[in-house]
């Protein structure tokens, strides 16, 4: 189950208190409830504050798992629930992944994302929970700040992906093979699959509950090389859980791990 945080987040100032505050709804540029006086430059030079508030209840507390779900932040951002730090955005993925369930309690909450200045003694990214995943995605989705994408809550009942490695395995005569293991933890039994697409090609696997761990091997004749600045995209769905991984291709690379 998943539950879009679409509605409208209040932003604030924290460096210039003259500048009102405004409501707005994601995916959007700051500037777009700003004032229009107010350069891009000059707005990435301010440190912001987002507020959304929202209802909890006892079947979403029931959840073993409830993962917050940012995506489309470029610069870097502290996320708060309940007034507690949980995870920091650095700008460098796609999309960040916490689970947020002990911080949850009934009734009224409140999701907190402060744009501040970067300051390397105050990061939380690098937590045991939270790790980046593969290499930093190379490209910005808008040079505005903002948010690009629609924070949401995923409430997770079955199986909850913790950890994806992958593994190149080249051969002499030309080609490699892809290997990707998934491995999971299972809280709930039920049949179900994990999809995982790599250069074109797609894989349903279903799950073992027995176990913690599932692999698909992709058979690459003509690899694409990294150093030919030439990169993969790997996509991973399980329980409703989504993770993309910019992968690159080289004979002298055999293992990349992404925890999730």
């Amino acid at each position: 189950m998943q539950l879009p945080l679409s509605g409208y987040w209040q932003l604030s100032p924290l460096s210039d208190l003259t500048i009102p505050q405004d409501d707005i709804v994601f995916p959007a540029p700051f500037s777009q409830v700003l004032p229009k006086q107010l350069t891009e430059s000059q707005i990435k030079n301010q440190e912001w504050h987002l507020m959304h508030d929202i209802d909890v209840d006892e079947k979403m507390l029931g959840f073993p798992v409830v993962d917050l779900v940012i995506g489309g932040v470029d610069f870097y951002a502290e996320v708060r629930i309940n007034g507690e730090a949980v995870f920091d955005c650095d700008g460098s993925e796609l999309t960040y992944r916490k689970d947020i369930q002990q911080h949850l309690r009934l009734g009224r909450n409140r999701i907190e994302i402060l744009f501040l200045e970067q300051e390397d003694e105050d990061w939380l990214l690098y937590e045991e929970n939270l790790c980046t995943l593969g290499e930093a995605l190379p490209r910005k989705r808008d040079s505005r700040l903002g948010i690009w994408e629609t924070p949401y809550l995923h409430f997770i009942q079955n199986v909850r992906l913790d950890y994806i490695s992958t593994e190149q395995i080249w051969h002499h005569g030309g080609g490699c093979e892809f290997k990707v293991d998934l491995f999971y933890q299972v809280y709930a039994s039920g049949l179900v699959s994990a999809s995982v697409k790599f250069d074109g090609m797609t894989y349903q696997i279903p799950l073992d509950i027995r176990s913690n761990q599932a692999t698909a091997i992709f058979q690459v004749e003509a690899p694409r090389l990294k150093k030919d600045n030439q990169w993969y995209l790997l996509t991973v769905e399980l329980d409703e859980q989504k993770h993309t991984h910019q992968v690159g291709l080289n004979p002298s690379l055999k293992a990349e791990h992404y925890p999730v």
